[in-house]
């Protein structure tokens, strides 16, 4: 076949344009009229050998006929048919019309002499997408499909690949082009900059058409491990990838750097690779370094000592990459920001978490590292091998051998045991609300028993939270065994990718995103007056302060986790703001376990709001393991008006879900569901309307205490169901209204969800269905009225005397006349 247009119309330099050969055009062009004519002819034959097809002449002149899979990869085609039926012979005139083909290198090659097969031939027409499973250790590389001849693989510009440009796993583009294989895609930029390193006193030839991009540093310093002035050039591949991304370098950018256990030194000593990355903060520094060797047990600044803290302690340990703007160091800390370390190199303010491991009983825990992908040598037994008992009812565990302080996806070998047959296991993230396992239900992930106290295995990957723990719940009681093999941590990458990272990038007139600054607070304070976008995915915080005139929303599940007692986000004297969007706040309690369980109200606080004024919240705002208040509002601005709509709060393992105290009050708070709290709704202040909500197997529904302005408030349209106490109610004198709500107990038997009134009065239940225990001390008045009630969970109200309890009007479930204790 002719040239492709692909060669014959190839580019020149700039500075000289190619000339096509009119002779090659006249060729090609015959060759499509050709192919064109014949292809329209009439129906195609298949074969698959040219053997086969030589062999079977009894076709009609200008047949059409396909051989796929003949081993003579040139052998293959599309054939013409020349002379009448029964005489003649099969002459080819043009490639298989596929556009892309799939290849994958197989084991018989090199690492620099690549064997690949694939399940069509291949042509020059062709685009082939290559997989290897080698890195190149010498340049130049070939590759051969099918048994065919060896091509020179090239760049995108048409140079020789360079050592290492070819790393395994990787996945490439390309097409063939006479004797060579050029990438569509390119290789990886790590090679390019070793090789631009080794040539910095001379050039070579083949980098000559990329000096021109080389110059060019978009104005971003960049810092080099080993000295410069902040404005090192970078080499010329890095900064095409960054120009294709927006012509800045994005925070997040990490490209390398990957950690391996010193073979000299298995129980001290780390190799990092040479990579190259951005610092976590809105005026990110590129930092490029050389592989190195960092010695845990040796204090920084003492030949390969890379301990940043005073001494060397069992735990994780983070890895960083530091720079003063013109030199770049590797050092460990067990802290996430290595400048609290003793040891940490004065100046050196910009940093970048490479990755992190675990020393356990004095030894670095062994780690094969692939880009995110962190594979442990050994696998980690848990619990020491003995059995964890896993029940019923949910609990967390703290996995061993994996880092702390930051999130993980773990992939873990699961084993379960149970006297109950069909029983299982499920194991969650402690992130996500709290299923019940079943197979009608939530499902499991760890099998079912099959026969009574015999085993089921699994394979179950689940994202831990910063503090390394995993959730379990079983159908029913049993054994949980777990070895722990490997887990994926983005390094940063992830959280901060997706906009511009020069601190006013990102924005577009009054919208700014969380990406464009190095903390979330950063973004927050930036964004007074304006709408602030929160990139999805998961933060740590050790407390927020926001600000007034903001809109806060998210593009995604956004995950913000503390590690301090602080309110997560504190909206403290903020007036005229909103939140909206999926936003999930995680405090650092445990698991609820039963009334009072293991909550306890630490102060800790998702959502504070104290002297606020005119604020919307309006999303799915949830609240997970908080020692205190999910939602805590107080201190009402302009008189006691707070002036606030609060829609779809959501809340599970809190000591409060809601609470308004001291003075907060005028707010409406609707579409809420709280369950597995000690109390879902905390009121000590007056005129708060709640309507729409779901309570449901919580310690306390409601619970509404003495305070400023003594309640006077409404709930309406709300459930209390399965729980100790639908409503608690004490020292009140002003009243409540509960209009159109339910109060069920506990219909497995262990309470009955009484409504309990102590030393109040003016507390009003219209309409709506009870099916709870009623109980009034000596100084509490009670109106219960139009209720339907369900005798079955409902006993005699219990009155000391002096109480007064009003009922009027209420139906009995069982006869559908007036309850028995209608007064």
């Amino acid at each position: 076949m002719p040239e492709s247009a692909v060669v014959i119309w190839a580019d020149g330099p700039a500075s000289s344009p190619y000339e096509p050969d009119k002779a090659q055009i006249r060729i090609w062009g015959s060759w499509v009229e050709d192919s064109i004519n014949a292809l329209s002819s009439g129906a195609i034959l298949s074969y698959t050998t040219l053997a086969a097809l030589n062999a079977d002449l009894n076709h009609p002149a200008f047949s059409l006929a396909w051989v796929n899979g003949d081993p003579v990869a040139a052998n293959n085609g599309i054939y013409r048919k020349l002379g009448a039926s029964g005489t003649g012979s099969w002459v080819r005139f043009a490639d298989l019309p596929y556009s892309f083909i799939a290849a994958t290198a197989t084991g018989d090659g090199t690492p620099n002499a690549i064997e690949a097969v694939s399940g069509i031939p291949v042509s020059s027409s062709a685009m082939i997408v290559l997989d290897l499973i080698d890195t190149n250790t010498a340049s130049p590389v070939t590759v051969a499909f099918n048994g065919g001849a060896a091509l020179t693989i090239k760049s995108n510009s048409g140079n020789d690949i360079a050592t290492g440009g070819l790393i395994a796993g990787m996945r490439v583009l390309g097409t063939i082009i006479g004797s060579t294989f050029r990438l569509i895609t390119d290789q990886v930029s790590s090679a390019i900059v070793a090789e631009a390193e080794a040539a910095m006193t001379s050039a070579l030839a083949s980098r000559d058409g990329a000096k021109e991009w080389a110059n060019n540093n978009f104005g971003v310093p960049v810092s080099v491990a080993g000295g410069g002035d902040g404005s090192t050039t970078f080499s010329a591949k890095h900064w095409a990838e960054v120009a294709l991304e927006g012509g800045t370098i994005l925070r997040g950018y990490l490209y390398g750097g990957e950690i391996s256990n010193n073979t000299s030194d298995l129980t001290n000593d780390l190799d990092i690779a040479a990579g190259v990355a951005a610092t976590d903060d809105s005026t990110p520094i590129l930092m490029v370094w050389s592989a190195v060797t960092r010695q845990l047990d040796v204090a920084f600044g003492s030949g390969n000592g890379g301990r940043f803290d005073s001494a060397t302690a069992d735990g994780t340990w983070h890895i960083f990459a530091c720079t003063n703007g013109s030199a770049t160091v590797i050092g460990m800390s067990q802290s996430l920001n290595p400048t609290s370390a003793p040891n940490y190199p004065a100046g050196y303010t910009k940093y970048r978490r490479l990755g992190s491991r675990v020393r356990m009983s004095g030894v670095l825990r062994r780690v094969v590292q692939r880009g995110d992908r962190h594979i442990l040598y050994d696998p980690v037994i848990q619990n020491g091998g003995s059995a964890i008992a896993s029940t019923t009812t949910a609990a967390t565990l703290a996995l061993s051998g994996i880092p702390t302080g930051i999130e993980v996806d773990v992939k873990l070998l699961a084993s379960f045991t149970s006297a109950t047959v069909s029983s299982g296991a499920l194991i969650t993230s402690p992130y996500a609300n709290d299923p019940t396992p079943g197979a009608s239900l939530s499902g499991i992930n760890v099998g079912h028993i099959q026969v009574a106290s015999q085993y089921a295995a699994d394979e179950v990957r689940v994202r831990t939270n910063t503090s390394a723990q995993i959730r379990h719940r079983a159908v029913a009681s049993g054994s949980l065994y777990l070895a722990l093999h490997e887990w994926t941590d983005d390094r940063g990458a992830n959280i901060f990718k997706g906009g511009p990272s020069l601190g006013s990038g990102g924005s577009s007139g009054n919208e700014i995103h969380s990406s464009s600054y190095a903390t979330l607070q950063d973004a927050i304070t930036a964004a007074a007056g304006k709408r602030l976008v929160i990139e999805a995915g998961s933060y740590t915080t050790t407390g927020l302060t926001g600000v007034s005139n903001i809109e806060i929303t998210t593009n995604g599940p956004v995950t913000i986790s503390t590690t301090s007692n602080a309110p997560i986000l504190d909206m403290t004297n903020c007036v005229n703001w909103s939140i909206k969007g999926h936003l999930r706040l995680v405090g650092n309690a445990t698991t609820y376990t039963g009334y009072p369980g293991s909550l306890t109200d630490s102060g800790q606080k998702g959502i504070k709001l104290s002297n606020c004024n005119r604020y919307l919240i309006d999303g799915l705002i949830e609240f997970a393991n908080i020692n205190g208040s999910g939602l805590y509002v107080e201190s009402s601005a302009g008189s006691w008006q707070h002036d606030g709509i609060i829609k779809g709060i959501r809340a599970t393992s809190c000591y409060h879900g809601i609470r308004y105290t001291n003075v907060a009050e005028y707010d409406h708070v609707s579409d809420f569901s709280i369950s597995n709290c000690a109390f879902a709704v905390m009121v000590e202040s007056g005129n708060v309307m709640f309507s729409d909500g779901k309570m449901n197997f919580n310690s306390v529904c409601v619970s509404i205490q003495a305070g400023s302005n003594n309640a006077h408030g409404e709930f309406i349209n709300c459930q209390m169901n399965h729980s100790n106490y639908a409503v608690d109610v004490n020292g009140v004198t002003f009243g409540e209204v509960f209009t159109g709500c339910i109060a069920l107990g506990d219909q497995a038997g262990s309470g009955h969800g009484t409504i309990r009134v102590t030393n109040s009065v003016g507390i009003v239940w219209n309409g709506g269905q009870i099916g709870a225990d009623i109980s009034l001390d000596a100084t509490s008045k009670m109106a219960l009225l139009n209720a339907y009630i369900r005798t079955g969970l409902t006993s005699a109200p219990a009155v000391t005397s002096g109480g007064v309890f009003t009922a009027k009007n209420n139906i009995a479930d069982t006869t559908g006349a007036l309850w028995a204790y209608n007064n």
